[in-house]
């Protein structure tokens, strides 16, 4: 059966790839593999041997899957789009030096190169730029999810993936601090905890690692409380508890990094991470509830503008998919 188009991902599954293949009326091709890849390799390569696509995105990373898309791409000529995260180029581990620099090469026999904001576009050689858009991440979807009220008692909650470049550790010292001098406040801290295990020892009434989550739980305390929380050390890793911190219309503690910059310019305290600065920064937004409201009102405004330039994103890629 000839497909006009197909998305492909290989090893994790990005919420992004998944939005975005529905969206653009693409069939979707995951396969849960790591490296060597050897799996999600025969698996592409029988899939391409036998089909006749006439677009394929390709989510970036890994490497060699833009690889086996690129030498595909000379036989069957199908317009190639990769879908660039940006530690493709900027890999964060010795690990993703070797599965990913060395086919960044391969970016130039693409005919459109995606990705997630003009931080990482900047980071893009400059041959390149000319075929390269930023297209947002597609608005998070919460369905039948009823509105719910806020803690009485200040309340922050930080989305975490407990990777090694966010600053978790910081944020619980902090919020420890903050207690002793005498704020009453409450911490939540979402996501798979067992992954470090080490940090548990800091969990008391206060400091609550709530574990992994279902989507409706999830959202539901990203309403309860007051600010929300995306940290991170590295420069151009878009954090999606960001994206859904707008799409709820809250209030954000946001590291000061070029990828939420360039995104993020209302709506936001920004701050560089020390345990000093988040007390500061904490504790303003305690002391000062009517900065809590105007950073609501202005989140809700930025939540239009994003809308608007996504929708127009989203209408360019399904030309061109129609052109073809």
């Amino acid at each position: 059966m000839e497909w006009k188009g197909v998305f492909i991902a290989w090893s994790r599954l990005s919420n992004r790839t998944a939005r975005y293949s529905k969206l653009l009326g693409l069939r979707l091709i995951f396969i849960k593999d790591r490296p060597p890849y050897l799996k999600a390799f025969f698996r592409t390569l029988k899939f391409l041997l036998k089909n006749n696509p006439r677009v394929i995105f390709v989510q970036l990373a890994p490497g060699p899957l833009l690889l086996l898309a690129t030498f595909f791409k000379a036989i069957k000529h199908y317009f190639l789009v990769a879908d660039m995260h940006s530690f493709f180029l900027n890999p964060v581990s010795v690990g993703g030096v070797i599965i990913n620099k060395p086919f960044s090469m391969f970016l130039r026999f693409c005919d459109l190169i995606l990705v997630h904001s003009n931080a990482v576009k900047e980071k893009i050689p400059s041959k390149l730029k000319c075929k390269s858009i930023v297209a947002y991440d597609p608005p998070v979807t919460m369905k039948n999810l009823e509105k719910q009220e806020e803690y009485e008692e200040f309340s922050l909650v930080f989305p975490a993936s407990f990777a090694k470049d966010e600053p978790i550790e910081n944020v619980i010292i902090a919020v420890k601090k903050l207690i002793k001098k005498g704020y009453k406040l409450k911490l939540f801290i979402t996501g798979r905890y067992e992954r470090r295990r080490e940090i548990i020892k800091y969990a008391d009434k206060n400091i609550i690692f709530t574990g992994f989550l279902p989507s409706k739980k999830y959202y539901e305390l990203l309403q309860k409380c007051h600010v929300i929380l995306a940290l991170t050390r590295v420069g151009y890793s878009l954090s999606a508890a960001a994206l859904e911190a707008m799409f709820l219309e809250k209030p954000l503690i946001l590291s000061d990094k070029p990828v939420f910059k360039s995104i993020f310019t209302k709506g936001v305290i920004y701050t560089d991470n020390s345990v000093k600065d988040l007390v500061k920064k904490i504790s303003y937004l305690i002391e000062n509830k009517n900065v809590l409201s105007e950073l609501k009102y202005q989140m809700i405004e930025m939540k239009k503008k994003y809308i608007k330039k996504f929708n127009l994103v989203l209408r360019v890629l399904r030309n061109i998919i129609k052109k073809l």
